[in-house]
This record gives structure tokens, C-alpha cells and sequence, in this order.
């Protein structure tokens, strides 16, 4: 696995999600009358489609103090969150068991605030949000490393979103398949069943983990420069700086 080495300019602000007031209730629905009977959920026709992905809303955002950008507030571009997730190839999610934190890397679909990840029904982490507990991802694109001619100028060009919400396993087949489906494909542009592959079994899908994190606020920061370092743009100066790809 790899690890990302974060410098002062790419650190945000992380503090644990609040729990919900104290003498908050759920909303209960209402009792039926002593002789009628409880509703039942209609039976999907024999001809119901497959679910479809999530209607599009307004969008993850910054809604508390947590998500509020403090270092380089000026880098800070909750416009781009939904585009940093979309372009993002690797989320690290992260919780808390037993009052120790956990976190581990996972190729993710995101569709209209939602985070899917998926594996192995031994995963511990993926085991573990399959209660609703607080979670924590992280996504980040590096695309440059800036060298600099002093030390402390040495920088990175970056997109990162950071998310807080709550997961849920999904249990659906026809689900998990046009989530899974949707994944393949934007890891892979173009590849399609059954032209570029075999399509996965009932039986694949229902061997999985599949956990839906509904995002419940988030933000976005990114660095877009060359060197910023004072002796940088004087060619006559000692060392040297430049950009980077990666």
C-alpha cells in the first residue's frame, strides 16, 4: 500500500463527528387500528427494472466546523468536491473500534453523495460499518511535487476531498451489480459485459461486502502553483526549482 507524505499545505482539519443531541427520537409511524391489519410493501412486478443510482441533489459540502478549511483557507473549493470524487482513484476510509482508529485504502464508486466500497465479507473495516458508525474518507490526487530552493518551500500540486458520514451494507443483488457494473467501468472506460467480460453470478454478488457511506458533509482543497519559495524566481540564486510531475 502506499503512503502519501502530507506537507503543511495539504493538511486539513479533521475533528470527530458530533453525536446526535441527546433527546433527539426517531420518528415512529402510526399504529394501526386494533382491527386492521399493517400495510404490506407492494411486490415488484415481474417485469420491475434493475435500481437505478442515486437522484443527483445538490451535493456534498462544508455544513460544520469540522469541514471548515483552516491552513490555506484561500486553497479551499467545496465547488469541486463532487469533481475530485468522480477523478479519485483510491479513498481512505476510516473509523474507530474499541477507542482505536482504523483506516485502509479502497477502490470506490461515487454517485450523487454517496461513497460504495466493497470486499471480502472478512474485512474487518467493512464488517464494522455495517452498523451506521461515524466514518471518516479521504481521497487525494497528487499531481506534482514542487522543489523549491529553500526547505521549507518544498511543496505538492493536489486534489483532496475529506467526507464524514455513515454506512450501510447493501443488501440488494440487482443492486450490488449496478453499483459493482458502474465501478468496473469507470476504472476501465469502455469495457462492457459481455463483450469485455464475463459478468458476475448471483452468487459473486452475494459473496461480497457492499457498504453505501451517505456523505453527510465534506470538503475540498487543492494547490494549483509552481515554486513559492522567495529566492524561487531568481535564476541567479543558489539550488534550484522546478515542477515535478507524477
Amino acid at each position: 500500500m502506499l503512503a502519501f507524505m502530507e506537507d503543511e499545505a495539504t493538511r486539513h482539519a479533521t475533528q470527530p463527528a458530533g453525536a446526535p443531541d441527546a433527546g433527539s427520537t426517531a420518528p415512529t409511524a402510526p399504529k394501526p387500528d386494533a382491527g386492521s391489519t399493517a400495510p404490506t410493501a407492494p411486490k415488484p412486478d415481474a417485469g420491475s427494472t434493475a435500481p437505478t443510482a442515486p437522484k443527483p441533489a445538490a451535493g456534498p459540502g462544508p455544513r460544520t466546523d469540522r469541514t471548515r478549511i483552516r491552513r490555506h483557507a484561500d486553497r479551499a473549493v467545496p465547488e469541486r468536491i463532487e469533481e475530485f470524487l468522480l477523478a479519485g482513484l483510491i479513498a481512505h476510509v476510516a473509523c474507530v473500534e474499541d477507542g482505536e482508529p482504523r483506516v485502509i485504502p479502497f477502490l470506490y464508486q461515487y454517485e450523487a453523495g454517496h461513497i460504495y466500497i466493497h470486499g471480502s465479507p472478512g474485512n474487518a473495516t467493512l464488517r464494522l460499518l455495517r452498523d451506521g458508525r461515524s466514518v471518516t474518507v479521504a481521497v487525494t490526487r497528487l499531481l506534482d511535487l514542487i522543489a523549491s530552493r529553500t526547505a521549507a518551500d518544498h511543496s505538492a500540486n493536489y486534489r483532496s476531498v475529506v467526507a464524514y458520514g455513515r454506512g450501510r451494507q447493501v443488501d440488494g443483488i440487482a443492486e450490488r451489480r449496478r453499483i459493482l457494473e458502474a465501478m468496473t467501468g469507470r476504472y476501465f472506460a469502455g469495457r462492457t459485459t459481455p463483450a469485455d467480460y464475463t459478468p458476475a453470478t448471483d452468487q459473486d454478488l452475494a459473496a461480497i461486502e457492499l457498504i453505501d457511506i451517505e456523505i453527510d458533509e465534506a470538503s475540498a482543497k487543492m494547490r494549483d502553483a509552481g515554486p513559492m519559495g522567495p529566492d524561487d524566481t531568481d535564476p541567479d540564486s543558489a539550488g534550484s526549482a522546478f515542477v515535478q510531475p507524477v
